[in-house]
């Protein structure tokens, strides 16, 4: 990428490598995987590694690869939710992610409560407070649950209320992983109906994902991370 201007493209990165300490961890052999570096005499995992990647408006992209291979790491670099070790990260818009169980949520407070709170961190326009609530609540189908402490919900209910909280209100971006496995058969079903209407309203979509009927269906071009790296877009 040559880094010149382009109204069309929301996400750039540009040489982009992360490196995670390796704390706690002794006798690391380097020789075991390309990946562990020394610095300064600590080992460090390099799970991105020089990645040159740009996304256009309208673009629906499908990540592929391996389990630890650096799909999240990735997602979460876009999302602002990790540091990049060098090169640099431009993204154009307002962003929507779905990456993990329970991210974000306050266990000792209620799923009503949690929404209150998803109202004003997502800054949501379009609904009142009242009404979000009543979204998420007829969404989620939590019953008495969505009164009750997060702690208490299982992670396919957890994943429930996620998922209701961060697709009322179309975002510019939205990041998805693959952790929605975790609810039932019948939500997933719901969830991927109410998916495929939610993304046609945002200018970006990146989906890592190990299903490839869903990528498929969902995405129009792949990439593909090996050991930290893009072998192929």
């Amino acid at each position: 990428m040559n880094g010149t201007p382009d109204d069309d493209v929301v996400i750039r990165l540009d040489n982009v490598s992360v490196e995670i300490p390796l704390r706690g961890l002794k006798n690391v052999s380097l020789g075991e995987d390309r990946r562990i570096l020394l610095r300064k005499n600590s080992p460090v995992l390099r799970a991105l590694d020089g990645i040159n990647l740009e996304v256009r408006r309208g673009e629906r992209i499908g990540i592929v690869g391996g389990n630890g291979n650096g799909k999240t790491t990735l997602l979460k670099v876009i999302g602002g939710m990790i540091p990049v070790s060098s090169g640099n990260v431009d993204v154009r818009g307002s962003i929507r992610s779905l990456l993990a169980v329970g991210a974000g949520m306050i266990f000792a407070l209620t799923g009503r409560q949690n929404v209150r709170l998803r109202h004003a961190l997502l800054d949501i326009r379009s609904l009142t407070p009242a009404d979000y609530a009543e979204d998420v609540a007829s969404f989620a189908e939590l019953g008495a649950f969505f009164d009750m402490p997060v702690g208490t919900y299982s992670p396919g209910m957890q994943s429930r209320l996620q998922f209701a909280m961060n697709t009322v209100e179309p975002a510019d971006i939205l990041l998805l992983d693959e952790w929605m496995g975790v609810a039932d058969r019948a939500f997933q079903q719901k969830a991927q109906d109410r998916l495929v209407e939610y993304i046609a309203k945002n200018e970006g979509f990146l989906f890592a994902s190990h299903n490839e009927t869903l990528l498929n269906e969902m995405t129009d071009r792949k990439i593909s991370l090996d050991m930290g790296r893009i072998v192929d877009c």
